[in-house]
């Protein structure tokens, strides 16, 4: 719960109103969801056996039980399917090096907080304005400006925005577990740079201005090349991504 809704709970309790029943402020779950009932947390605890049988699923036939269909059988997000499966690939790779796991605390963890087989439903939720929206326009007014924005129906603008945070998610994901720029190290400058390259560093060169000519590496004796995979990789990662509304 919220400060603010923790203190107007607390002002009510003090005039007398305990006996009612309490929520949150604004609830988009349409499923009762209360700081006492919390139903969508069980999303988060999957257990280890769903995810296993998830990735075994995934890695016998992963064209049936693709992301998507396994999203839609556990009735969970995309994108925590796909943490899911990027985690037990890890986990099977650790067993095959054999590196200590420790699943003993995983199983208690488990019994503490205990864990569904299944999901509730899980799902992207936008907030639309119910309000009416006025907007006055002159006798002069005409084209665009003489019509009112189009109202987005609430199901219909989550879709939208689902589709960007998962395209945007696993791409992060495909970065994160060395899927894109294989080549590029992920261990901090600081704590251990580099070895100095013979004969010095290149220079990465973004053209700027009108021009068509892409990105490229110059060397000191004049010589020139177009980026490699990980150099477009890494150039892509330090540029900051433009959000665009989704209406």
């Amino acid at each position: 719960m919220r400060d603010g809704a923790r203190k107007v709970r607390e002002a009510a309790d003090a005039g007398g109103a305990r006996g009612e029943s309490w929520g949150w402020v604004y609830d988009l779950t349409e499923s009762g969801e209360t700081a006492e009932r919390w139903v969508n947390q069980a999303n988060a605890r999957l257990s280890d056996r769903a995810k296993t049988q998830m990735y075994a699923m995934h890695g016998e036939d992963p064209v049936t039980w693709s992301v998507d269909a396994l999203a839609a059988k556990y009735r969970v997000r995309k994108q925590r399917v796909g943490a899911i499966l990027a985690l037990k690939r890890r986990e099977e790779e650790a067993v095959k090096a054999n590196r200590t796991l420790f699943h003993d605390t995983e199983a208690a963890m488990e019994r503490a907080s205990g864990s569904v087989d299944i999901g509730t439903g899980e799902r992207h939720v936008a907030d639309v304005p119910t309000m009416p929206q006025f907007q006055t326009v002159s006798a002069f007014d005409h084209g665009r400006d003489a019509k009112p924005k189009r109202f987005v129906e609430a199901s219909e603008l989550a879709r939208k925005q689902e589709r960007v945070l998962v395209r945007e998610f696993f791409e992060r994901l495909e970065y994160n577990v060395g899927e894109r720029g294989q080549g590029l190290r992920r261990v901090s400058r600081r704590a251990s740079a580099p070895p100095r390259p013979e004969g010095g560093y290149a220079l990465h060169v973004t053209p700027l201005g009108d021009t068509n000519i892409e990105p490229y590496v110059a060397y000191k004796d004049g010589t020139q090349r177009p980026l490699n995979d990980d150099e477009a990789e890494h150039a892509r990662q330090k540029t900051p991504k433009r959000r665009r509304r989704i209406i």
